[in-house]
């Protein structure tokens, strides 16, 4: 299926079959000259990866390999084949110290979560972050300034930015910035003969006649792996209407403990393809577009990451060929139909689950009377364009709905039981009812307004209003939202966006003094930093997530410990609280003085403009956080000086202590 698959991508061809279309958007067409390109750690030796193009992370696909560095940082990084320094920065996020080298082919190969530059590109950099005071910098160097042969090293590993753990990011791009698959280009360093994995299968109704097992609602499998390697789920499975997959899988490789993203997925239902996928190549601006590809919901609400096999509306990710209708199945019998979905990763291992759907007829399911039931609750929730309103019901009686929309009110019976619920379904597209009334219980839904993606629109109450570009939708939203007291609550957080919305808010306690005070988004106990910007007694802010968005007043000062401050080095801890980290500032006798910054570990570290040169005289560090607080540290600097810390002895409750020694890369 890849080689089937890569003839069409390579082609930048739109084309119409039997099958479907095959959704292809890239004009060049790729190449991979084995060997062309060097392994750019430890060439011709074994070599094993942490993460590949495509992994499923927060926010995005991975856009290319994480080369392991055997646990510690400082390896020797060469460059992968002829080329010059296109682009160079410091980061304190994302790629932290990162090279893009631009090669004669005209593509371009990425470094990332390097420890240090090599020279004179790294004396360079430092004397354009003095230059520029500012320790986060992006450089872009004449083309020729700093040029590298094929092999020639170019840098440390390390873990910069926001890297998890040492390791070697490696990207390779085209001239049009599209990420490419890296393992094609033949690298012997690195062997796999272990097929992927299945680890769930869920099954969904995708229109507001689409039933799994009978219901509305989205069902969870877990694939069983046979004796002979094929893989099954072992529950029965029947639906009838449009359903679509998403699936929980990922690859293996051999000789390590990690999981890595899929590179192809074929599905068929009846010996008929009618789904694949394949992530050999993709843009650079479409990585937002992995929040639409994958059940938002369930991520945020579990973490898990299931990926949907099948094109959702409001997509532009062009990865696919699917069937007439985006990859979903249409089930209109009760027969029995076959189902088979095939994973594979970029060396060809790969494995496949087969399962059946069984047909089944569209009536509801008959309730289970319960002499303790009575309406004790109405919960209401929107999927798949529709209002589902769920609620325990009267063993005397059937029981129905009245939906009160506009002014009017309609009276309903259910579409379907659940148990001791009752379930009733309405297509928002259609109607969007304000309240519910069921038995003595009447709640209102929140519906505000139907907000459809691709134009800009706006919606206002009185002390909230809500402003969407043309970009900040992936599909049709039916807002939602709700005041309470100094909080604003705007649909929930499993609800994804393509871009950022303009939220104007009026909170019921207006602070006096809003200096400190900015919004923060709620989740999980944690409160994240927004910002806005106050006007009068009402706040502006954007955000790319929904969900509850609090007033909150930051008045504590960032953290600031110093460990050394010698004419030597300079070195400590800065933290925030709350708003976090805005900026941090050193000088020496009036003079600014470079520090780098690990995120990660709050650290700072002092890096003089010339190595040779002594500091001397005044330090006067400060440490600004987002709200605004600043902390000022004055203080002389000294000879060299050690600051001792406490360690515990083994055997006894008596107290060492034991020197703290600078790191040589600090000397």
């Amino acid at each position: 299926m890849r080689h089937y698959f890569r003839a069409f991508a390579r082609s930048g061809l739109f084309i119409l079959g039997l099958a479907g279309v095959v959704q292809v958007s890239y004009a060049q067409k790729q190449s991979y000259p084995k060997g062309y390109y060097q392994f750019p750690i430890r060439p011709g030796l074994p070599n094993s990866l942490a993460g590949g193009l495509g992994d499923l992370r927060s926010n995005h696909f991975h856009a290319g390999l994480d080369i392991r560095t055997q646990q510690r940082e400082g390896l020797p990084v060469y460059a992968a084949a002829e080329g010059y320094v296109y682009k160079v920065a410091v980061q304190r996020t994302g790629y932290g110290n990162v090279i893009y080298l631009r090669h004669p082919n005209g593509q371009t190969t990425v470094y990332g979560h390097l420890l240090k530059f090599n020279d004179p590109l790294a004396t360079w950099v430092r004397q354009e972050q003095y230059k520029k005071q500012t320790f986060e910098i992006d450089l872009f160097p004449e083309a020729g300034q700093f040029t590298f042969k094929k092999g020639d090293m170019i840098a440390l590993s390390g873990n910069t930015g926001g890297s998890a753990g040492p390791h070697l990011h490696f990207e390779v791009r085209d001239s049009k910035d599209n990420y490419l698959n890296p393992l094609y280009f033949g690298f012997n360093e690195i062997k796999d003969v272990t097929p992927p994995k299945f680890v769930n299968l869920a099954i969904r109704p995708l229109d507001i006649n689409g039933r799994v097992n009978g219901q509305f609602d989205r069902k969870v499998y877990t694939p069983v792996k046979l004796k002979d390697g094929t893989w099954q789920l072992i529950t029965p499975v029947s639906a009838t209407g449009i359903i679509g997959l998403d699936l929980v899988a990922h690859d293996q490789m051999t000789g390590t403990g990690f999981r890595y993203g899929l590179q192809c997925i074929e599905i068929k239902m009846d010996g008929q393809e009618v789904f694949s996928y394949n992530i050999e190549v993709f843009p650079n601006a479409s990585t937002r577009d992995y929040n639409n590809l994958i059940d938002y919901e369930t991520e945020q609400a579990t973490g898990q990451r299931f990926l949907k096999c099948y094109v959702p509306d409001g997509n532009n990710f062009n990865l696919f060929k699917t069937n007439s209708i985006n990859g979903k199945l249409n089930i209109t019998d009760t027969l029995s139909h076959a189902v088979t979905v095939r994973i594979s990763d970029s060396f060809e291992n790969f494995s496949e689950l087969a399962f059946t759907i069984k047909g089944e007829p569209q009536s509801p399911t008959l309730p289970i009377f319960n002499t303790e039931v009575n309406p004790e609750y109405v919960q209401t929730e929107v999927q798949e364009n529709t209002l589902i309103v769920r609620a325990k019901y009267y063993r005397s009686q059937e029981p129905f709905a009245t939906f009160y929309i506009q002014g009017r009110e309609e009276k309903k019976q259910p579409d379907l039981y659940a148990g001791e619920s009752a379930v009733f379904l309405t297509d928002l597209r259609k109607q969007m009812p304000d309240s519910v009334k069921i038995g003595p219980t009447t709640v209102k839904t929140f519906l505000r307004s139907q907000i459809l993606p691709g134009i800009a629109a706006s919606f206002k109450e009185a002390k909230w209003s809500v402003d969407f570009d043309n970009t900040s939708l992936f599909d049709t939203l039916f807002l939602m939202g709700q005041r309470n007291f100094n909080a604003l609550t705007i649909n929930n957080r499993g609800t994804a966006l393509n871009d950022y919305i303009h939220v104007t808010f009026t909170p019921e306690n207006v602070p006096e003094d809003k200096s400190r005070t900015y919004v923060y988004r709620y989740l999980n106990g944690d409160y994240r930093f927004l910002g806005g910007k106050w006007d009068g007694d009402m706040i502006r802010f954007d955000t790319r997530e929904l969900g509850t968005f609090v007033i909150q007043a930051d008045t504590v000062p960032p953290r600031v410990r110093l460990i050394e401050h010698s004419k030597r080095n300079i070195r400590g801890y800065i933290g925030d609280g709350m708003s976090g980290i805005a900026n941090f500032k050193a000088l020496v006798n009036g003079e600014w003085v470079l520090l780098n910054y690990d995120f990660k570990k709050g650290y700072i570290w002092s890096e003089k403009l010339g190595e040779n040169e002594d500091f001397d005289g005044e330090l006067a560090l400060e440490v600004t956080d987002r709200a605004g607080n600043s902390t000022i540290l004055r203080t002389e600097l000294v000879d060299p000086v050690v600051i001792h810390k406490k360690t515990r002895k083994r055997k006894d409750s008596l107290w060492d202590y034991k020197s703290v020694t600078p790191h040589p890369n600090f000397q």
